[in-house]
C-alpha cells in the first residue's frame, strides 16, 4: 500500500475514535437562534470544515492571479519557441545558437 492510503486509514480511525468519544449533546445559541441537542462532534467538525473553506476562499484570488500569470508565461514561451523554430540555425538544449557552420560535435572530423 502507498503511504497516502496508510495515512488516510490512520486519520479515518482517529476520526472514528474522536466521534465516539465526543457524543455529548450541547445547545448552540447564535444571536436569536438556538439549536438544541446537537452532538459536540458535529459542531467541532462543522467548525473545522468552515475554517478550511474560509482559508481556501482567502487564497482564491491569489490562485486565480497565479494561473493567469502562468498562462501568460506559457503563451510567451510558445511564441519564443515559434520564433526559434523559424530560424534555420541549430540550437542546443541551453538555447545557444551553434551557427550555420556547426558540424555536430567536439570529436567529429
Amino acid at each position: 500500500m502507498s503511504g497516502k492510503v496508510i495515512v488516510f486509514f490512520v486519520l479515518a480511525v482517529l476520526l472514528t475514535i474522536f466521534t465516539f468519544q465526543n457524543q455529548i449533546q450541547i445547545n448552540i445559541k447564535f444571536f436569536h437562534w438556538e439549536i438544541i441537542d446537537v452532538p459536540l462532534v458535529v459542531v467541532l467538525l462543522s467548525g473545522l470544515i468552515f475554517g478550511f473553506l474560509l482559508a481556501m476562499m482567502m487564497q482564491l484570488p491569489r490562485i486565480i492571479k497565479l494561473k493567469k500569470e502562468l498562462k501568460k508565461v506559457v503563451t510567451e514561451l510558445e511564441k519564443s519557441e515559434e520564433i526559434v523554430a523559424d530560424k534555420d540555425e541549430d540550437v542546443n538544449s541551453q538555447g545557444v545558437s551553434m551557427g550555420s557552420e556547426y558540424q555536430g560535435g567536439f570529436f567529429n572530423e
